[in-house]
């Protein structure tokens, strides 16, 4: 898009040496815009970041124009903003002689101008500074700043010249446009506000009788310029938004009230209906602009002006989705301004000015940027819309399908198109909108192509963004304009698509319209079975009034009667049923003949997947797709109510397989249809094989057959009743006609028509169903065995035998059986398609609740099928039982005392809690047996008979202290068993529920006790101070003297600093305490807690571990490692102690404050 001319730009003046300033015009302008700078904004505005340029014109001065402004800025576009005085000076003398006063005169002209704001540029260069050796007192530009600079010396500058390429030309140049855009900015920030007072002042004035909207549209266009100049291309867009609201609150009020002077220019008929153009620089726009200075133009000439700048700024700020937004309002709200205003118009000229401008927003929106989710929308909603509007218009020009053309639509053509011009615009892509419709309006065909195409690209726009509703509803518009053209069958498939929306989404009258509407097409296409359904639908519909109704009642009635079923419509019958066929057939023989047997042959239907040889891989890199076609004998359509069945393949049809070619990516490349046996069907025939003889026809072998014993054939015509036992599943179609008399069989070829039979089985079915949603481990839940016999009907009494994996059980209620994994139920006979219930009871096993990953586990129930054909015929139904609650158990220490946790977490909600009581901990009796631990005991520290209800959000924690366990280092193994009496709340039996655990390393070998001291000097701990940290390791048991021991100083690095090494290693050797002494340094005041103290066992190299069964790896024998305690081996006196550390000291002097430590 391009930018504004310099017509708006701001005016800087330039007076001085005039020739000077010409040499370096060039420089200044191309710089000025090539950095941003930052514009301080009056009224708490945010800055904002603009990119300013500017054109230079010579000082002078104009009193008319003095006097004009002197009552206020009336023109923003060309003012003169910043007042510039060029001049180059060697030296102080000369300024002295000749510059200062040429400098006076200028400043005395400037100060009688409104705008005042000047800078003074002294051009250096580097002949004037060598040619004085001796370095002045006064350089030329301090004497510049004391003449005029006053207090603000800042307006004085010196640059060097560029033109003559000194070295530090480059940086000063630099410098100075950074101070001329600094300066401009601040210049044409105060025009910029005294221009908007006056653009505010004319808006306050706007119920004056002297007002006029044009004269106050271009006075703040002018401000709006001025923000597309600094590239502010929001607020530019608030301008024009602004003039649009109160345009549009002035034709709502003249609705209602007089109307001003002004706005009657505005009722003035349209000429020209040519639409929207958005490129602003078009000959077009400038015309409207020019005709609103005039004060000469009509709504639509305005409307479109105004929304082409608004569309234009959009454009700039990459927004095409917002324009094609705004336009769809755009155009509701002209048409309404139309009927407030009465605006007569040329009959068709709306239309053809919407759709004009939708087709101009969408080619100028679509071709910016691609189209994102919402932005589809807008544009979706705008083919729609023009897809209206060019039906409209073929209306009104007689060229719709079927439509007689008269001189009355000739006219309105010619009307229409004398008001269409083109904008005149180059870069516009060939052919324009424009043409397009000039195209349309030539013909009744090219009316069509338009049209269609137009309802495609809306229908698949609706698609892509969602909106199926819509796509559907211009379908229906489709369906009609293809009845128009006389082409139903292409309107079936969009009105299909309609109903089946209507169905989806239950609208019944909807639905009952389109039936309405789907019965005409049928009628009209000669499909009489689809026709029969929707006069069916149509009839049976009980919201349509009796008239309707009767109406394809009898239409219903009367095809009914008409209509011929052929022999060729296909029979379904289930497996294992009896099938008759009556057949007539006609004897030629003279006298009668004595049939032992008469046979209709049938034979199965073979697929076309499983005919002929398999194709050979595709080479090269694409991957090839075997699909076969089905045969179809006709050309109809689907049914829309019901998929009927097709006539299934006989052996006159060829096999054929459609065949994918895929590329890598998986993406389609190609499609073939392929023949597999074209070897077999189309070889080469020899000529006696052409000619069909009655000695040809050979018997066939069969398999099944449609029979009837002894059975006499009269001459003439004969009535025979033949059955068959449909005992495989398949479809078959009629083969020969085979009549056995004695030694002699009589064979006859059934070509046509050629009667199929399918044979459909559906296999039994078993399934489980659940009561609740999750099956509960523990406790007794129920559950529905349901089976389903399909098309097979169990004659005898069965027997199912029900088998569960390892840790269900199942139980059938109201039986004197307990839980056991095996159970007999017994199936009476059944017919088929019947259902049948069994009611059980199962329990799974508790056994998985002590893992922390398992909360459930995948049962199954085998049912042993006596109708399935597989060996053994076992079917697995799976069966998830989730766990209802998990038990952890845990060791605490209190120095050498050991208190057992145990904590039971509830997986079940609130409604299926359950009731806890009588927890015990036992040891087995061969624990006591042992003299180190007969003294052990267990003391319960629960409640005596409390009970508890566990759930998710209410979990249970009990514990026991171990007392009496013996003082040694190897402590022996203890397994312990907890047992708790468990219930489903609202059930009455108690269960008994337990939980195994080892409790190991139960005896407390070390402790260690922590202490942070000030140093010697200091009383008090203060942050950023050193102080000492006093580690004590004792032994409790006195007995691994000998062992040597790693501590490792945890500390936060946020709250301490450990100064010098935060690790060491140790013995306890001699004595049964050892102590260490670090330095650290609190780094924050306030109470902070110890660091933390680590105590390992520590084994050095080459030597083995503690424990004897642990294998040493052999590529680390030779480093030594670290093995940690168990948790209660070592017990820490300090790990929740705190410290109080003070502020460091003042400059103040100390504080005295107490320390403590809790």
């Amino acid at each position: 898009m391009c930018r504004m001319s310099s017509k708006t730009q701001p005016v800087i003046t330039y007076s001085g040496d005039t020739q000077l300033f010409s040499t370096l015009e060039s420089a200044t302008s191309q710089g000025l815009p090539q950095e941003t700078v930052e514009w301080k904004r009056s009224y708490g505005r945010p800055p904002r970041a603009v990119t300013l340029s500017a054109s230079f014109q010579p000082f002078k001065i104009d009193n008319d124009v003095s006097k004009e402004l002197s009552k206020g800025l009336k023109k923003l576009s060309g003012s003169q903003v910043l007042h510039t005085y060029w001049v180059e000076c060697p030296d102080v003398d000369t300024y002295k002689a000749s510059v200062r006063e040429n400098i006076q005169a200028w400043f005395t002209q400037v100060k009688q101008v409104e705008c005042s704001d000047w800078l003074i540029i002294l051009v250096e260069t580097s002949d004037s500074k060598k040619s004085n050796k001796i370095l002045p007192r006064t350089t030329v530009l301090d004497k510049v700043k004391n003449d005029f600079g006053g207090k603000t010396t800042e307006r004085c500058l010196s640059v060097v010249d560029p033109v003559k390429g000194e070295t530090k030309s480059s940086e000063s140049w630099q410098t100075f446009l950074f101070r001329l855009r600094q300066a401009l900015m601040a210049a044409f920030s105060r025009t910029l506000s005294k221009f908007e007072e006056t653009v505010r002042t004319q808006r306050e004035r706007r119920n004056e009788l002297n007002w006029n909207f044009c004269n106050y549209f271009l006075l703040q266009e002018e401000l709006a310029f001025a923000f597309e100049m600094l590239g502010l291309y929001d607020e530019a867009l608030v301008q024009y938004d602004e003039l649009d609201a109160l345009f549009t609150q002035f034709v709502l009020n003249s609705a209602v009230g007089d109307a001003p002077d002004w706005l009657l220019a505005f009722q003035a008929t349209p000429n020209n209906w040519s639409g929207v153009c958005l490129n602003p620089k078009t000959p077009f726009n400038l015309e409207l602009r020019q005709k609103i200075q005039d004060h000469n133009m009509s709504v639509i000439d305005f409307r479109n002006y105004l929304f082409a700048r608004q569309s234009a700024l959009l454009l700039i700020s990459s927004k095409p989705a917002e324009v094609a937004r705004r336009c769809l309002s755009y155009v509701q709200s002209y048409m309404y301004e139309l009927k407030l205003l009465n605006v007569s118009t040329v009959d068709g000229a709306i239309p053809t000015w919407i759709l004009l401008t939708c087709l101009q927003v969408l080619s100028t929106c679509q071709s910016h940027v691609g189209a994102s989710g919402a932005s589809m929308e807008s544009f979706a909603l705008l083919w729609n819309m023009a897809k209206d509007k060019l039906y409209e218009l073929g209306r009104k020009c007689g060229l719709l399908p079927g439509a007689s053309v008269g001189s009355a639509e000739l006219h309105c053509v010619v009307t229409l198109s004398s008001g269409i011009t083109d904008f005149g615009d180059e870069s516009a892509v060939r052919p324009t909108p424009v043409d397009k419709l000039k195209e349309a309006l030539s013909s009744s065909q090219a009316f069509t192509r338009h049209y269609l195409e137009l309802s495609e690209l809306a229908m698949g726009t609706f698609k892509h963004c969602g909106r199926l509703r819509s796509a559907r509803l211009i379908g229906r518009d489709l369906s009609r304009f293809y009845l128009q053209l006389d082409q139903p069958q292409k309107s079936v498939s969009f009105l299909l698509d309609l109903l089946r929306g209507y169905q989806e989404e239950n609208w019944p009258l909807l639905k009952i319209d389109t039936h309405i509407e789907l019965a005409e097409v049928f009628l009209k296409i000669g499909d009489r079975v689809r026709f029969i359904e929707a006069s069916a639908n149509i009839a049976a519909y009980t919201g349509l009034n009796s008239e309707t109704r009767m109406k394809y009642f009898n239409y219903l009635l009367q095809s009914a009667q008409d209509f011929d079923t052929s022999l060729d419509e296909p029979c379904s019958v289930l497996c294992d049923s009896t099938v008759s066929a009556n057949v007539e057939v006609i004897s030629h023989f003279p006298g009668p003949v004595n049939c032992s047997e008469v046979t209709v042959t049938v034979k199965a239907v073979k697929s076309a997947a499983t005919d002929g040889s398999k194709l050979s891989k595709s080479g090269g890199k694409k991957s090839v797709t075997d699909k076969p076609i089905e045969p179809v004998t006709s050309e109809k359509p689907n049914s829309y109510v019901s998929a009927r069945t097709k006539n299934p393949p006989s052996n006159d049809y060829i096999p054929i397989k459609e065949q994918l070619h895929l590329k890598q990516d998986g993406s389609l490349s190609s499609v073939a249809l392929v023949c597999p046996s074209a070897q077999q069907l189309l070889g080469r025939k020899v000529s006696h094989g052409l000619l069909p003889t009655e000695l040809s026809v050979t018997k066939e072998e069969f398999t099944h057959k449609l029979s009837v014993q002894d059975v006499t054939i009269l001459p003439g015509v004969n009535k025979l009743t033949l059955t068959m036992k449909a005992d495989h599943e398949g479809t078959y179609v009629v083969s020969q006609f085979v009549a056995s008399s004695q030694k002699l069989e009589f064979i006859q070829s059934i070509n046509c028509p050629k009667l199929s039979l399918t044979v459909v089985e559906v296999m039994p079915s078993v399934m489980v169903i659940k009561s609740r949603d999750d099956l509960l481990a523990g406790t007794e839940q129920e559950v529905e065995l349901v089976i389903r016999t399909g098309s097979t009907a169990f004659q005898n009494e069965k027997t199912l035998r029900l088998c569960s994996s390892r840790g269900l059980t199942i139980h059938l209620p109201n039986t004197d059986t307990t839980f056991q994994r095996e159970v007999d139920l017994v199936l009476r006979p059944i017919a088929a398609f019947e259902t049948v219930t069994f009611p059980l009871k199962i329990m799974a096993d508790l056994g998985f609740t002590s893992s922390k990953e398992a909360t459930f586990v995948e049962h199954k129930l085998s049912v042993h099928c006596p109708w399935l054909s597989k060996t053994p015929p076992l079917l697995d139904l799976p069966l998830n039982v989730y766990a209802p609650f998990t038990v952890q158990y845990k060791l605490h220490t209190a120095y050498t005392k050991k208190f057992v946790n145990i904590h039971v977490q509830g997986l079940t909600p609130s409604s299926r809690a359950f009731e806890f009581q009588n927890p015990n901990v036992l040891l087995p009796d061969s624990t006591y047996k042992n003299s180190a631990l007969s003294k052990l005991e267990w003391k319960n520290l629960n409640g005596s008979s409390q009970s508890l209800k566990i759930s998710q959000e209410q979990p249970a924690n009990y514990l026991w202290e171990l007392c009496g366990a013996p003082v040694q280092y190897e402590m022996p193994l203890l397994k312990a068993e907890f047992s708790v009496d468990y219930r489903l709340d609202g059930s009455v039996d108690w269960k008994k529920f337990s939980f195994n655990f080892d409790i190991t390393d139960y005896a407390t070998l070390f402790t260690v006790r922590s202490r942070v001291e000030p140093v010697k000097g200091n009383d008090f701990l203060r942050a950023g101070s050193l102080c000492h940290m006093t580690l004590t390791v004792s032994d409790v048991l006195q007995q691994a003297s000998s062992a040597a021991l790693m501590y490792e100083v945890l500390a936060d690095q946020a709250l301490w600093a450990v100064c010098g090494r935060t690790a060491g290693v140790f013995s306890m050797e001699g004595s049964s305490k050892h102590s260490v002494t670090l330095d650290v340094m609190p780094l924050v005041c306030g109470f902070l807690p110890l660091p933390a103290v680590r105590l390992s066992r520590y084994i050095p190299a080459e030597q083995k571990p503690k424990d004897g069964n642990r294998k040493p790896d052999l590529a680390a024998a030779s480093l030594p490692r670290l093995e940690p305690f168990s948790a209660g081996q070592v017990y820490n006196w300090s790990k929740a102690q705190q410290v109080h550390v003070l502020a460091a000291p003042s400059n103040n002097g100390p504080t005295s404050l107490d320390t403590s430590t809790s």
